[in-house]
């Protein structure tokens, strides 16, 4: 299996750019690159740029990125003893501005390593299996690429939450929070467009997380997403992010509901 950077056609083209090659594989429901493939491209810029433990991410998705020459700029605002922060910028082919995230790594040699603190939120016991799980299909007179990348499954679910495992496509040690980003994104949709119920489109703008495992992903991981309100079109959900049993990430994502046209029904 092959490592990030050669999944996503990465290379490095200056101290402060980078380039992408993303594939019409790795779109999603609404036309455009998935923005949880963005967000996992950020952090590994930033992890490669900084040489440090990510911490936390917040993405913004500015406008759909069509597959693709992606051009990716960073900016340090800070490196201390603890904490970088930087910010990725992510162009498309028309140097328009697509995608606007900021990392927060940390060094880890400054940290107090005896302090741990066990995982008390776990994934439901009653979860199916990822070999048993629903696997996603394809809407009726709609292709979403990504279902045929990353195999995303519905494991369970209850109330407004849905919960549902998605594929790691590369092998890499050290890139549990690019997984985690893909995962969370993915996860977004399901409880939304249920409650919505086809009565309008659910693309996300945003994604935030906050990293809190850092054991490599084998295979698959689990993300849980529940819908906390809709509020006049505007919906708001939390995401955990398990690999395994260990809790990878817990974030936050907003949904536009959207109006469907009458020809789009």
């Amino acid at each position: 299996m092959p490592g990030f950077l050669e999944t996503f056609g990465g290379r490095r083209q200056s101290a402060t750019q980078w380039t992408f090659e993303l594939e019409q594989h790795f779109n999603g429901a609404f036309g455009g690159t998935n923005g949880g493939v963005l967000s996992a491209i950020s952090v590994h810029v930033a992890r490669l740029e900084a040489k440090r433990r990510p911490a936390s991410i917040d993405s913004r998705y500015i406008r759909g990125f069509r597959p693709g020459t992606a051009r990716v700029e960073i900016t340090t605002f800070n490196a201390g003893r603890t904490l970088s922060v930087m910010g990725i910028d992510i162009f498309d082919a028309d140097d328009r501005l697509c995608t606007h995230s900021v990392i927060t790594l940390v060094e880890q040699s400054a940290l107090a390593d005896h302090v741990q603190h066990p995982n008390q939120v776990l994934p439901d016991a009653d979860l199916a299996d990822w070999e048993l799980g629903k696997l996603w299909r394809q809407p009726k007179g709609q292709n979403i690429p990504l279902i045929e990348t990353f195999e995303p499954r519905t494991l369970g679910g209850k109330n407004q939450e849905t919960t549902t495992a998605t594929k790691v496509v590369w092998q890499e040690p050290g890139t549990s929070a690019e997984a985690a980003c893909i995962a969370a994104d993915i996860s977004v949709g399901p409880p939304v467009a249920r409650a919505v119920r086809g009565s309008a489109s659910t693309p996300n703008p945003d994604l935030s997380l906050r990293f809190c495992g850092i054991k490599d992903p084998k295979g698959h991981l689990i993300a849980s997403c529940e819908l906390r309100a809709i509020v006049s079109g505007l919906a708001s959900t939390s995401i955990l992010v398990w690999n395994g049993t260990e809790l990878l990430a817990v974030g936050v994502s907003s949904t536009t509901c959207l109006p469907i046209r009458q020809k789009e029904r």
